[in-house]
């Protein structure tokens, strides 16, 4: 009977301090708010080209690069993987087998074993595309070679270091540190390039987007962190929504851009747009630019 007395006025001592100390949370300034970087100097919205564009020319390759340049694409979105002779590669799968006419794992193939084989669109997306003939797996090097004036969002899909070792590298090597924005889902590959690399700007990890979003619905986004300088995340995740006003709002008060993946529908492209996204990762850059020019 005694536990029984005590307990309510516990839960209710409880309950007032968490009260109390959300709202402390609440009345903070922001904590952290990040210098402009050359990467993101213009406040205009981008048109992010996924895998270069690819429903319009196989995608990661070198020609759906110059396609999405010339039909309005502001930044190239692409992936890298590592050969087994130390070479990046621009390739979203670890395995050739899914977009050419050949098969095998990238880490363990050479570039010129990679490149016998031609390129075409990916049977479950496109299956009714047909590509031009002698596409080949591009190297990341000859996309910089070939388009030195572009932007770039690079993303590491390897979870060993030696990847964002050589690409930083290659960033160095071709002066792009402030033409490249460099992403992985696995924050810990981000951590090891912030540190090898520290001029070269990255968005966020997974587990780092993660915290911004849960902060940012529970009104404590202003508390946030941040070690990149934007991040990219699904209008919707499971049925949720990702992309709301406090999310964005939260992100712009500290100075990260906040770009949204994968759209391809016009009126999930508007309803972003309108809801003051600062890009937007698709398949269709000729459309999404035409909205953009609206």
């Amino acid at each position: 009977m005694i536990i029984g007395v005590t307990a309510k006025p516990m839960k209710t001592v409880l309950a007032v301090s968490v009260v109390i100390i959300y709202g402390v949370l609440l009345a903070l300034p922001v904590q952290h708010r990040l210098d402009h970087v050359a990467f993101y100097q213009s406040a205009d919205f981008d048109v992010i080209a996924h895998r270069n564009g690819r429903a319009l020319a196989p995608g990661n390759t070198l020609e759906a690069a110059v396609n999405a340049l010339a039909v309005g694409a502001d930044v190239l979105e692409l992936d890298v993987h590592l050969t087994a002779d130390g070479v990046l590669v621009v390739r979203h799968d670890a395995v050739i087998d899914t977009t050419t006419n050949g098969s095998g794992v990238i880490a363990q193939m050479t570039l010129d074993e990679i490149q016998t084989y031609e390129v075409g669109y990916h049977k479950v997306d496109y299956p009714s595309r047909v590509a031009a003939k002698h596409i080949k797996v591009p190297t990341l090097a000859s996309v910089f070679k070939r388009l030195p004036n572009s932007r770039y969002m690079v993303e590491i899909k390897p979870l060993d270091l030696a990847a964002a070792d050589k690409l930083c590298g290659l960033v160095v090597e071709y002066r792009l540190d402030e033409q490249v924005l460099v992403a992985s889902f696995d924050s810990s590959v981000l951590r090891h390039f912030r540190q090898i690399c520290p001029r070269v700007p990255t968005s966020l990890g997974e587990s780092e987007a993660y915290w911004l979003v849960i902060l940012s619905r529970i009104g404590l986004g202003h508390l946030y962190h941040s070690p990149g300088y934007s991040v990219q995340l699904p209008p919707t995740y499971g049925g949720l929504r990702v992309l709301t006003p406090d999310v964005i709002k939260a992100a712009h008060k500290q100075n990260i851009r906040v770009e949204a993946w994968t759209v391809n529908d016009v009126v999930t492209m508007r309803a972003l747009i309108d809801l003051g996204i600062d890009g937007i990762i698709t398949d269709y850059p000729d459309i999404l630019s035409l909205l953009d020019a609206d």
